[in-house]
């Protein structure tokens, strides 16, 4: 839908030709890679909220302060991996929607050495940025790598850019919580070194630091799919079919109220998750002995010899 391949028009529909094409189109391998390594970073970072958590509250077992590495570990490595992977994948979106990329830096006007805004809030009506905090020609050196390099503008766009103000922000929010995480990744486990990889000498601080980072993987990647998805629009397929040429005809109300439905759905789906970790990782004994109890029920021989039961 953002690079389409593979696809042929037979008297004005679209027929799949190729799919191979369809599959590994010119993005495919820099969004699975992104995507992959996001979804990594959510993995450990809720290894680590989880086990910090267990720590502050006293309730933590044996398994704890092991979990609690491996995570900071795994987040070491893969935060700035997914730099790397976001690095190329930007290029890639430069490449083949450039509006995209131009919303992303709130560029109005093509430009040379354009700045990186660090903040702005973009106005789509009056075509302008309010409140900028630029970098001086730190967007073209990223996206070009060159200082001087030009960057296009949405005026070479016109009628056919996404929206500029979520993009612009949702593209901040995921930076910033991956920057942030990279940070947090590689200052706790250096901590840790310095302490002798024991976790009794972490401060609570930056172990409430790490618990309030339980979800921050999930931030960065719902920002992410904000850009990618909002990042398309006008079009539906980028460049072929516009959003307003597949629109439902079913009326807005009834719209709306699926919508409602949905929203109220995942809301009580999402308490409903966080309720059962915040259980778990509270009384993990009770947790423990719970899973154990169902197993010795199905097969009374798993445990024989253990002492998990008396």
């Amino acid at each position: 839908m953002h690079t389409p391949a593979g696809y042929e028009i037979v008297d004005g529909q679209f027929h799949a030709k190729d799919w191979l094409e369809i599959v590994f189109n010119p993005s495919f391998p820099y969004r699975f890679v992104h995507m992959v390594l996001a979804s990594s970073l959510t993995c450990a970072f809720l290894l680590i909220g989880i086990s910090a958590w267990q720590l502050l509250k006293g309730v933590a077992m044996t398994s704890a302060s092991r979990v609690l590495r491996a995570g900071l570990v795994f987040a070491a490595l893969t935060a700035p991996a997914q730099m790397v992977a976001g690095d190329f994948h930007g290029l890639n979106t430069l490449k083949h929607q450039p509006q995209k990329i131009a919303a992303v830096e709130g560029i109005w006007e093509t430009a040379r050495g354009a700045p990186l805004l660090l903040f702005a809030i973009p106005n789509d009506a009056t075509r302008s940025n309010r409140f900028e905090l630029p970098v001086p020609k730190l967007a073209s050196l990223i996206l070009r790598h060159d200082p001087e390099g030009e960057l296009k503008g949405l005026n070479e766009f016109p009628s056919a850019h996404p929206p500029v103000l979520p993009l612009f922000w949702s593209f901040r929010i995921m930076v910033g919580t991956g920057i942030l995480m990279l940070l947090v990744s590689w200052v706790g486990l250096w901590r840790h070194w310095r302490d002798g990889w024991d976790f009794s000498r972490m401060p609570r601080p930056l172990l409430t630091l790490f618990a309030g980072m339980t979800f921050a993987g999930w931030v960065a990647t719902i920002a992410g799919w904000y850009v990618t998805e909002i990042g398309r629009q006008p079009f539906i397929v980028s460049g072929l079919i516009r959003t307003s040429e597949v629109a439902s005809r079913v009326p807005s109300a009834s719209i709306a109220l699926t919508l409602a439905i949905y929203v109220t759905l995942y809301v009580g789906l999402l308490a409903a998750y966080v309720g059962v970790l915040k259980y778990m990782a509270e009384k993990p004994d009770k947790s423990t002995a719970s899973v154990m109890s169902e197993e010795f029920a199905e097969d009374p021989h798993r445990y024989q010899g253990r002492g998990e039961f008396a």
